[in-house]
């Protein structure tokens, strides 16, 4: 409950298939198996700097998350001291660096940017989650934009185009997607100045948003397709669009019902959407010489 795991699925499958996407485009996909528990390590390392975040964010907001009735949450409850949980962030934050510089520089350096984001989102004087759009927006880079090009660099080289590419397609999707986390949380979060998107411009124009930039990623997607910076095979990421439509649907009839995985469906339906990216970008690059043959 401390790590919230359910929210270390996108980063795991951002590094085991980002890196499954650039063997593939290297046309290197035996590296995978040769090296399975250097990506296996990777992809633990990514989970575990995301997992300091959700930590940290649980020990700084005691009293928001009491005022939003979380009594689940195991500081809260009293199950786990605020002091022990700092032990257990230090703790994930020492083994994510290490394995990290032990992988490659590039790959550390990325999983310390991730460890600052985490800093910089939940401590003051920094504290980006009680400043508008700076908190969403420094969680759609850290959470967005840089797992890609992150796994990437395992064993590619981190200045190619495509996963920066991909990345900025996923980081502004993640800029609209991630406030449903917030939905729920409105009121406790205005008590104590926390100033979420949701807080400032409601559910129904927080909504418009969300929409507008759900339609930007796609057309995003599309003029990188048209312009030949990705491959045609990329286009297989519309797919992604069916469960978004799903999505303004659900948010358009404000329903925000909670589920057993502690916040709402859109939330769930965001973490799942988030880890399709980088599953699908590898799928479509696995299975093209099959789709070459047989046509």
């Amino acid at each position: 409950m401390l790590v919230r795991p359910f929210t270390l699925i996108a980063p795991f499958m951002a590094v085991m298939f980002g890196s499954l996407f650039q063997l593939a485009v290297y046309n290197e996909i035996s590296t995978f198996w040769l090296h399975f528990s250097t990506i296996l390590f990777a992809s633990l390392a990514m989970a575990s700097a995301q997992a300091v975040g959700q930590i940290m964010n649980q020990v700084e907001d005691v009293e928001i998350d009491k005022e939003n009735g979380k009594i689940y949450r195991p500081i809260v409850s009293g199950e786990i001291s605020q002091e022990k949980a700092q032990v257990a962030a230090l703790f994930f934050s020492i083994f994510a660096t290490l394995i990290a510089y032990s992988i490659n520089i590039v790959y550390g350096s990325f999983i310390v940017i991730l460890l600052l984001a985490g800093i910089f989102y939940n401590l003051e004087p920094f504290r980006l989650k009680k400043r508008l759009w700076l908190n969403t927006g420094s969680l759609a880079i850290s959470r967005g934009l840089l797992p890609m090009p992150a796994a990437w660099s395992i064993f590619g080289n981190v200045w190619d185009a495509t996963p920066w590419l991909v990345g900025s397609i996923i980081g502004l999707w993640v800029l609209g997607w991630q406030n449903t986390k917030d939905i729920n949380d409105m009121e406790g979060d205005k008590k104590y100045g926390i100033m979420t998107p949701v807080v400032y411009h409601g559910v129904k124009g927080l909504t418009r948003i969300i929409i507008f930039l759900s339609f930007l990623s796609f057309a995003m997607l599309a003029i990188y397709l048209k312009s030949g910076l990705l491959s045609p095979a990329m286009s297989a990421l519309f797919i992604l669009s069916i469960p978004t439509l799903w999505m303004i649907y659900k948010i358009s009839r404000g329903d925000f019902s909670r589920i057993s995985l502690e916040n709402n469906e859109l939330w769930a339906a965001f973490y799942l959407t988030l880890a399709g990216f980088y599953i699908l970008s590898a799928t479509v690059y696995l299975i093209r010489p099959y789709i070459t043959l047989f046509s």
